[in-house]
């Protein structure tokens, strides 16, 4: 797969060297040595890390990546951004981005886990030897906080971790992030607590949604991805209610070796494992709501071995049984 990156969100990155450094766009293409071309909806990604790290290079303070955090919109994400502000709440609009962080770039992975009663959404460049790691992490993760905090109000982070050492001026981080920051951190991270999951989106229409997704998925670029791949595989097992839910199942519809399966998922910043946790979050509630099946018909569609198992994921996925679930909507 050729990995590549919006061009619409590459936009904010020269919108923010012409605006706050006075750096023409073109002097920052010549400065990348990359074509400036016009019209284009995505940018291979040896491009934009070109880019990137010559941004980095001619702003030279270190804010970068705060600044173009704040210039982003969630119309800089396209569709992608319509349809999240369209999700029903917090939780659900950060685990689609990441489930759909392909959609705009293809240079880092994100994992969005819950401990200790807060949720930890992690952001890790795919390559050790990404250039700019930092001022590129900081302005993936800024723009979460700020579509958080725009779309629910006083939705706001118990605290960020960085990985660039203490800066001369740590106060600009906070004050962008709004939150206590943790620098030389060994991972780029947001900490919300979990209350804020469940906080409901301002401009939820799960109809809407369910319509923007689509577009979505048609507009995701690689569709022979091995991750887009190995989506449909599982999404077609559990339509058929014909087992084979295994990473060696999934391997060899595919014609692949186990090995090799997990190596091109890793190298998409994907898992088996959280490609079936996605597939059954997405149908679960589809299967409770819009087709009406019980708990335990919903579990034995989603080729759980017991509902109990079933109602466990249900919770972490939504904060909530099934059953209390589906009488709420």
């Amino acid at each position: 797969m050729t990995e590549t990156v919006l061009a619409r969100y590459l936009a904010s990155l020269a919108q923010t060297m012409e605006r706050d450094y006075a750096v023409p766009r073109e002097k920052l293409f010549a400065e990348a040595d990359v074509s400036l071309v016009d019209g284009v909806e995505r940018i291979p990604e040896q491009d934009a890390e070109a880019l990137w790290a010559a941004a980095d290079r001619l702003a030279g303070d270190g804010l970068l990546g705060v600044r173009v955090g704040k210039s982003v919109r969630y119309g800089t994400y396209a569709t992608l951004g319509h349809m999240l502000v369209t999700s029903e709440t917090v939780g659900e609009a950060l685990r689609e981005a990441c489930d759909y962080a392909l959609y705009v770039g293809a240079a880092g992975r994100f994992e969005l886990t819950e401990d200790c009663g807060e949720y930890r959404l992690v952001y890790a460049p795919v390559r050790p030897d990404w250039q700019a790691a930092e001022v590129r992490s900081e302005a993936v993760l800024l723009p979460f906080v700020r579509f958080a905090r725009w779309a629910s109000p006083g939705v706001a982070p118990v605290r960020v971790h960085l990985m660039r050492p203490l800066p001369d001026n740590p106060a600009v981080f906070e004050e962008a992030f709004g939150a206590p920051v943790v620098f030389g951190a060994p991972e780029h991270a947001v900490v919300w607590p979990r209350d804020a999951m469940h906080q409901p989106m301002n401009d939820a229409n799960p109809a809407l949604h369910a319509m923007l997704k689509q577009h979505v998925q048609a507009e995701m670029p690689g569709e022979g991805s091995v991750s887009a791949r190995v989506k449909a595989y599982v999404g077609k097992q559990l339509d058929a209610q014909s087992g084979g839910l295994t990473a060696r199942d999934a391997a060899a519809a595919l014609s692949l070796s186990l090995r090799s399966l997990q190596r091109e998922l890793a190298c998409e910043g994907a898992s088996f494992r959280d490609i079936l946790a996605d597939v059954r979050r997405e149908k679960a509630r589809l299967l409770l709501l819009a087709d009406g099946l019980s708990v335990q018909e919903t579990s034995a569609r989603l080729g759980y071995s017991e509902p109990a198992a079933f109602v466990r994921a249900f919770r972490r996925w939504y904060g909530s049984a099934p059953a209390e679930y589906a009488r709420n909507q």
